[in-house]
């Protein structure tokens, strides 16, 4: 009987034991990279940037719509009607911009909106 065979045998496990933990830890690296891959080429991510938020001329299209919207209201009462006209009438798309921007998406003027016209909108009650 051999010692060696046996020291031998016992740094071939531990060789071949280390071999399957480096086996690991690259699989284990392997998809990490894989993600890093995928979402640098991922074109459906968009990252915000001054760049994209709205220009006036967009605003005011889209303030245009949402006021248009409550005006289509039949039982909206005279007075807000006439109110929310001459708000339209009178907007600035760069001072609206200025107080409550920049807008990066439609739910951001509307919020803005709301905040503005919570007041002037009143519906007639019914009978």
């Amino acid at each position: 009987m051999e010692i060696t065979s046996a020291t031998t045998a016992g740094k071939a496990n531990y060789v071949k034991g280390l071999d399957d933990e480096e086996a690991e830890e690259q699989k284990a690296q392997q998809p990490a990279e894989e993600e890093n891959a995928v979402q640098e080429a991922e074109p459906d991510k968009v990252t915000l940037t001054q760049d994209n938020t709205y220009d006036e001329a967009t605003v005011e299209e889209k303030v245009n719509n949402y006021i248009r919207n409550f005006l289509a209201n039949p039982k909206l009462t005279d007075a807000a009607r006439t109110a929310l006209q001459t708000y339209l009438n009178d907007f600035d798309a760069a001072a609206f911009i200025k107080s409550y921007g920049p807008f990066e998406s439609v739910r951001d003027i509307s919020a803005a909106m709301y905040a503005v016209t919570a007041g002037m909108i009143k519906y007639q009650e019914e009978e």
